[in-house]
């Protein structure tokens, strides 16, 4: 998980996986473009893109 433009991040959960478990994080990002490039039906950070989530499957691994 990059931290760069992240205002603020929350742990949300753990989902018990059958084979692995994963950590989840709930963030709200700064406005902005999104990195995939592709438009966004409505702005970053308002309505259905308020929130920004990021997965793992170990805290000390890099966040998706």
């Amino acid at each position: 998980m990059a931290s760069q433009g992240i205002i603020s991040a929350r742990l949300w959960g753990k989902i018990k996986g059958t084979e692995k478990d994963y950590f989840v994080v709930e963030g709200i990002k700064e406005a902005g473009e999104e990195e995939g490039g592709e438009p966004l039906p409505e702005p970053r950070g308002s309505g259905i893109n308020r929130f920004a989530y990021w997965v793992t499957n170990s805290p000390l691994e890099s966040w998706n």
